[in-house]
């Protein structure tokens, strides 16, 4: 995918004046690309939804300073999939404060713990560097799956495709649904 480009960020005053039709639009777009198991959702990222992540930022903090935009261009460029990946945002859904505070310790090294299964293949998530501690902090984590050229083959010709966790404690599964599965083929380059 192309990165975003600064002529593609809008200012403050800009997006207020598009952000409800946009937050409609880009909530359809985000149900489209998240799948949902027991207690994890994961957001298949695309540059529509990490661009609207920027334009949402700067509408909300009403950021204006250049070098503040420049640097969030830069890491949500990073987390652009490229044409031999799929970049994915985790989110751990526990909703019940008492129970996030107990389950989080239990949940460290998750990130660790991603499998992306097709047709009886794996691939695993690459976590966002820096991000994996003893201790898990945040109830987001940025994944990346990275294929090779054979893996991409494999990927486009699969019918079952699974994101799954493996971890000690949470061993959960859900099946990518048919429309997001055959965008994520399109996505992928031969």
């Amino acid at each position: 995918m192309n990165p975003i480009l600064r002529e593609e960020i809008s200012s403050p005053e800009d997006f207020s004046k598009i952000v409800e039709k946009n937050r409609k639009d880009i909530i359809k777009l985000k149900a489209l690309r998240r799948v949902s198991s027991k207690t994890f959702s994961f957001l298949f990222e695309c540059k529509e939804t990490l661009l609207n992540q920027i334009n949402e930022m700067i509408y909300v903090e009403n950021v204006h300073d250049q070098e503040e935009i420049n640097r969030l261009i830069r890491v949500y460029n990073e987390q652009m999939p490229e044409g031999n990946e799929f970049s994915v945002t985790m989110f751990i859904e526990i909703t019940d404060e008492k129970e996030l505070v107990r389950e989080l310790p239990k949940l460290a090294g998750i990130e660790e713990h991603i499998v992306l299964i097709y047709d009886g293949n794996e691939k695993r998530a690459i976590p966002e560097e820096g991000r994996s501690t003893d201790v898990l902090e945040s109830t987001v984590q940025y994944l990346k799956f990275r294929f090779s050229k054979n893996e991409i083959g494999l990927f486009k010709n699969s019918k079952n495709v699974f994101i799954s966790t493996d971890h000690k404690t949470y061993k959960e599964s859900v099946k990518i649904n048919d429309d997001l599965l055959k965008d994520l083929k399109k996505e992928l380059s031969s």
